[in-house]
């Protein structure tokens, strides 16, 4: 998944009326990125899909968030960089 950090430089919306696919992307990109910022539970349910790096999880086991430092495997550390 590439995460889109910038809005698109031309106008949101096309003929007729409907937002054009840049556009379309960039808010989904900024949708799933917000909603991921309040995602918690267990160890057993850290996220395994639209992850990239950096991505914050709080983990109800540890009672700390962690972060996803690599993928592939998949690697979680807490604040100070201790694999969680």
């Amino acid at each position: 998944m590439s995460v889109i950090t910038e809005a698109p430089k031309d106008a949101p919306l096309g003929k007729g009326g409907m937002f054009n696919w840049a556009w379309l992307q960039w808010f989904q990109s900024v949708h799933l990125t917000a909603s991921t910022t309040q995602e918690s539970g267990p160890t057993t349910q850290r996220p395994t899909k639209n992850l990239w790096i950096g991505r914050r999880f709080f983990d109800t086991t540890v009672g700390k968030p962690v972060y996803l430092k690599s993928t592939a495997p998949n690697v979680w550390v807490d604040g100070a960089g201790t694999v969680s």
